[in-house]
């Protein structure tokens, strides 16, 4: 049986992390912004410091599970550059 946490004991747990969650619980469809802020609870596949280490070790995690979704527990930097 899968650990489901709430998003309070998974920032409480892994804090400053990025954090790999199975079958996330959202609020509504009709909700806008960040993923963060619609996650009610999800079941914790993996977590690290490192967002590329998520993303590869992750792999092997996410074919059991219907839905994913990976989140950062602490606060991303305001000056911080996305590149598309």
């Amino acid at each position: 049986m899968e650990n489901v946490q709430t998003l309070e004991q998974i920032i409480a747990s892994y804090p400053n992390e990025w954090v790999l969650i199975a079958n996330p619980q959202m609020r509504g469809d009709d909700f806008v912004g960040p993923i963060i802020k619609k996650l009610i609870a999800g079941t914790v596949l993996y977590h690290s410091k490192d967002k590329r280490e998520i993303a590869y070790k992750g792999l092997g995690l996410v074919s059991n599970h219907e839905e994913t979704t990976c989140i950062f527990t602490g606060e991303i930097a305001k000056k911080r550059k996305f590149w598309l």
